[in-house]
């Protein structure tokens, strides 16, 4: 399936989260959105005890509607959300949000009245799954095995949009993208708004066959509050089961369901070069058709399968990524099996990176899974073959019209608030073979200190035609490289040095992590090592030959910015440090020393300002040379980088991000003056969302420009009465070189526009109709010539049956 149909299909662009440019997951920041949102659940576990609740299982079951006047509710005892978790730990709410919760042999079932003094000042639309990030909401987070190392988190705003994520302790990382079924649904009334939500009990692991399932059932409520001061408030009480007994003991739910997803897509997707032809794209299909099984064989175990799988690659306003990063961009998975899958594979490193499955022909998944214990299977046969290359400068990726087989197996288990792991992966073609054992564990040491690792190691054979498809020219495999193999006029490359098709590699990858975040400090220890011949080729895996120690150290301070504020706002300042070196020759890498100061509060602020300097290589001049020191140029870099979100309006966001200074240039090997902006500007009412954004890069040598990137999208999304869904996208990508400057012979400039429609909707329960159109106009300069170079027009229709429901 084309770009186009996956844009329509899951809008991931709109979601507010800020990572770091620089660092390459190993020097740089911490996911500060990530980590403030564990901040808040974390305190729910701090401070006064949390109150015991005893409960039966309740009988029935309520209209989900958001109408609490159901007499289901009202035998049951109400629970209030007494404390603010963010940004002040355990302060009083300040707002009245009271809930109900039962569970039943089927469901878990929560009601929410969250009432609110100015219901003007609600921040709320219609969203796509998960898209409401920075709406008011409720939410319901469980932890079935009471470990605080895997919660899962169901939330709704006040139109009934609905939002669920993984918080992974182990992994570290919180999963948008994990998604299971549930209901809800919400009113918004004169006294603030309510909402309902019923959650099968298998969905949240609430059904488990294990002897060691706790008597008690950790159960956290929350409700974000954005006025001037985005704040998180909560509370958390163990829910007693009936009679002390454990969830192995509770009468199981009816849990067996089959369900079928049969689909059919017409696809006319034509490409041209500029002033030829137009013909169908070759690996497109005009016609498809095929079927995805999702069979919940009981409570604990889910089997899925798909053949002739109608899979999108990633969207095409995603991933556009600057030349002057070497590190290929990671692109979110969208793909209905393999979201599910991350839940069962995730750790420190990600060496299940389901993208790497381009076109499967058939894929398998076994999961099963209960409060203390996790295992997943997962295989499938790809018709291409898709591996990342890793150094330690950059990476590639080889791209074959292979038949490929993956294969992964994950095995995980939690106690005394700790875990350990094994995973597994292969990889196979004709005449190659990655295959990868992983050892990690978690521990948790208090409320704020986590300590984590893993341990991996490889074996890898790749053939000839791997190395070849990474040369910059056609045969670089076949004669040894010249003596002096300049970067620019070399046809090998350090990656095609990596895929050492003579030898047999074996390696191994070690990560230990130490993390505090607590209410007044933070601060964190992580060591890498990682050495030249592992592989994870099924991951996403992207720097290899390298050691590497992280430190930082921060404080916070709370205060009263404005007398209007709710809450308390904060300042958090911290440095960073740490030195990275070669695995194989024990040369220096990479230097950085970093201070960062971020003010979080008044009129929904977000403003972060971090000064850099990094003495770093960047690349080699003898690109058939693997070594470093001399080959490999370090350059002294000293940059300010800046990220800055403000709302202080209900239905207006402005995001400016940006960076100023001296950054060194990897594909010509020289220190320049980078200014690159990012400004983006987000409106939302309750039926529309527009975006506008803009990055712009300007990098200058000697006073003079020798590259520009532009990056234009604006974004219409418009859910009309009658259920249709609306989306209007158009890009514009833009790159001027100067050549005659230039190492290699790139285009002196390089245009792309994109325009594309696309409509979604649903005629009858459990039927969906898409259908849309693109076009793509490009401009080369080495022939000075403009045209459109892509034309498409889709349809896509699928339909759900369900059995044994």
């Amino acid at each position: 399936m084309s770009k186009s149909i996956a844009c329509a299909l899951l809008l991931g662009c709109l979601l507010m989260q800020w990572r770091p440019v620089w660092g390459q997951d190993v020097l740089g920041d911490q996911n500060s959105e990530a980590a403030d949102a564990a901040a808040a659940d974390n305190a729910q576990m701090q401070g006064p005890s949390i109150p015991q609740l005893a409960t039966r299982l309740s009988t029935g079951s309520p209209a989900i509607d958001g109408d609490l006047s159901d007499p289901f509710w009202q035998q049951l005892d109400e629970i209030a959300i007494e404390y603010e978790l963010f940004p002040v730990r355990l302060r009083a709410a300040g707002v009245t949000t009271r809930v109900r919760i039962a569970l039943t042999d089927t469901h878990f079932y929560a009601a929410f009245d969250a009432h609110d003094p100015d219901i003007s000042a609600l921040r709320s639309a219609l969203r796509e799954r998960d898209g409401l990030k920075s709406d008011d909401y409720v939410s319901l987070v469980l932890d079935p095995a009471g470990q605080g190392l895997r919660k899962y988190e169901f939330r709704v705003n006040p139109h009934g949009s609905q939002s669920d994520v993984l918080q992974d302790t182990v992994g570290d990382r919180y999963l948008y993208d994990w998604d299971t079924d549930w209901q809800a649904a919400a009113q918004i009334t004169e006294q603030g708004y309510r909402v309902e939500l019923a959650i099968p009990r298998q969905g949240a692991h609430l059904n488990p066959e294990d002897p060691d399932a706790p008597a008690r059932l950790l159960v956290m409520l929350k409700r974000h509050y954005p006025r001037q001061i985005e704040r998180t408030l909560g509370t958390a009480v163990e829910l007693l089961l009936p009679d002390g007994a454990p969830l192995a003991e509770l009468p199981a739910a009816s849990a067996r369901r089959l369900t079928l997803t049969p689909h059919y897509v017409y696809d006319l997707d034509e490409d041209r070069d500029i002033g030829g032809s137009f013909a169908q794209v070759e690996e497109q299909q005009r016609h498809a058709a095929g079927v995805y099984l999702d069979y919940q064989i009981s409570a604990e175990r889910r089997l899925l399968m798909t053949v002739n799988p109608n899979y999108a690659e990633v969207e095409s306003d995603i991933a556009r990524d600057s030349i002057n990063n070497p590190f290929d961009p990671y692109e979110p998975e969208k793909r209905e099996l393999f979201v599910d899958a991350r839940e069962y594979f995730r750790t420190l490193n990600e060496v299940v990176y389901t993208r790497n499955i381009v076109e499967p022909d058939i894929g398998a998944a076994h999961f099963w899974s209960t409060p203390t214990t996790t295992s997943g299977l997962l295989g499938a046969m790809d018709s291409q073959t898709r591996v990342y290359m890793p150094d330690n400068l950059g990476s590639d990726v080889v791209t074959l019209v292979d038949n490929s087989q993956s294969f992964a197996f994950n095995y995980e288990r939690q106690s005394d608030k700790r875990s350990f792991g094994v995973l597994g992966t292969l990889r196979t073609a004709q005449d190659y073979h990655n295959a990868v054992l992983s050892f990690n564990g978690t521990g948790n040491l208090g409320v704020d200190d986590k300590v984590r690792g893993q341990l991996l190691v490889s074996d890898t054979r790749y053939p000839q035609r791997f190395a070849e498809d990474l040369c910059d020219s056609a045969g670089c495999t076949e004669l040894p490289p010249a003596p002096e193999c300049e970067l620019g006029d070399c046809a090998t490359t350090p990656y095609v040095q990596r895929a050492d098709f003579d030898d047999s590699l074996r390696g191994y990858n070690l990560q230990l992590r130490y993390n505090h975040d607590g209410p007044d400090s933070l601060y964190w220890a992580r060591y890498y090592d990682v050495s030249p011949d592992f592989r994870a080729d099924l991951g996403f895996i992207r720097r290899v030959d390298y050691r590497a120690l992280n430190l930082a150290y921060g404080r916070k301070w709370y205060f009263q910015a404005n007398k209007e504020d709710e809450s308390q706002s904060r300042i958090r300042a911290y440095l960073i440090g740490g030195h990275m070196r070669s695995h194989s020759d024990n040369q220096p890498l990479e230097t950085t020393f970093g201070i960062w100061g971020e003010f979080r509060g008044s009129y929904q602020t977000i403003a972060r300002v971090g000064w850099q300097h990094r003495k770093r290589a960047v690349n080699r001049i003898d690109q058939s040379d693997l070594s470093a020191g001399d080959n490999a140029p370090r350059f002294d870099e000293r940059y300010w980088q800046w990220f800055f979100q403000t709302s202080p309006f209900p239905a207006w966001t402005l995001h400016l991000d940006g960076r100023w200074g001296s950054v060194a240039d990897p594909d010509n090997l020289v220190l320049g003056k980078m200014r690159e902006l990012k400004p983006r500007l987000q409106y939302s009412t309750d039926r529309l969302d527009l975006m506008a954004e803009l990055t712009q890069r300007h990098f200058e040598t000697d006073g003079e420009q020798l590259y520009k990137e532009s990056f234009a999208s604006l974004t219409a999304l418009y859910h009309a009465d009658n259920g249709i869904t609306h989306r209007l996208l158009w890009l514009r990508d833009l790159t001027k070189r100067d050549t005659d400057r230039w190492r290699g012979d790139e285009l002196g400039r390089e245009t792309s526009q994109t325009l594309e429609y696309t409509q979604i909707f649903s005629p009858y329960r459990h039927w969906q109709l898409m259908w849309g159109v693109r076009l793509v106009s490009d401009y080369e300069s080495d022939i000075d010539e403009r045209g459109l170079t892509e034309r498409e027009l889709y349809f896509k229709v699928q339909r759900e049956i369900t059995f044994f429901d």
